[in-house]
């Protein structure tokens, strides 16, 4: 694959086949083609060969609007716009409340023990005593507990935590109810605390949809189905966690392992995921 027709190639003869249902990891060092990787799904990017094949239908061959309505992407940085939360998960007014409410609850957005209703008035919110609403919406601070489908949201979600932007773009998703979710380095700027609320919804909520990770975080994919390791544009592994770390020929990824700090812990949850 190559970004124009006079630019070298950036993925060289990639192949791999990825079931239903399975949630996969992308690793590799930076440069590796991990995010061109993600483009080419969206066709962000066209390949210069061969076929992408989703549900048995090479998405070349289909338009761009019902392929990327298909799929879900959760960046880094993810697209915000000025409004509300119920427009950014529900721009074309698609789904009833309860669906857009329950998507808020089960992506850990807001507390389950206490999952405020919808108000026009965001300052009837009698929970929250440190948000000062005002009109230009840059200004408000959103705290978990404040957010309701009627809260505002400002472009970008300024007004929103790094944590706070990825968890709606996971209430997006499980509102469309995606069968495809693409994670590019989702948590790679989040803390722990929401790194780990990402990863539950991810586990509970994605169990019927297939989930491709582009780590930032080994911790994240370690006990996925399968890891697929990239370097300078090739697999150069491709199997579960477990087999990758103990019995690769090549250790790629057992040495990207070694090098995180957290060998002992991401052998031993392998090794759990792998019983």
């Amino acid at each position: 694959m190559k970004y124009s027709s006079d630019s070298p190639v950036v993925l060289h003869g990639i192949s791999a086949e990825i079931g239903a249902c399975e949630k996969v990891g992308i690793v590799g060092r930076t440069g590796a083609g991990k995010s061109t990787l993600t483009l080419a799904f969206f066709r962000i990017v066209e390949p210069s060969g061969g076929s992408i094949i989703i549900d048995g239908v090479d998405i070349n061959k289909i338009g761009l609007d019902d392929l990327r309505s298909s799929l879900t992407i959760i960046p880094q940085d993810p697209v915000l716009f000025a409004g509300t939360v119920r427009s950014n998960i529900d721009p074309f007014g698609a789904f009833p409340e309860d669906s857009l409410q329950s998507a808020l609850l089960r992506s850990h957005l807001v507390s389950s023990q206490k999952v405020p209703k919808a108000s026009s008035q965001v300052t009837s919110i009698s929970s929250v005593s440190t948000i000062v609403v005002e009109e230009d919406f840059s200004s408000e601070i959103v705290t978990d507990f404040a957010i309701t489908l009627d809260s505002p949201i400002s472009e970008g979600g300024s007004n929103l935590s790094a944590g706070q932007r990825q968890l709606l773009c996971l209430s997006r998703a499980l509102a469309k109810g995606s069968k495809v979710i693409v994670l590019d380095e989702a948590t790679a700027s989040v803390d722990n605390e929401t790194d780990a609320r990402i990863q539950t919804t991810i586990r509970s909520e994605f169990s019927e949809s297939t989930v491709l990770t582009i780590a930032h975080r080994l911790k994240t994919i370690v006990d996925y189905d399968r890891v697929i390791v990239l370097d300078q544009g090739n697999i150069v592994e491709n199997g579960r966690p477990i087999d990758l770390i103990e019995h690769s020929s090549t250790n790629v990824f057992r040495k990207m392992c070694e090098e995180s700090g957290e060998f002992e812990e991401l052998l031993a949850i392998a090794r759990a995921t792998a019983k």
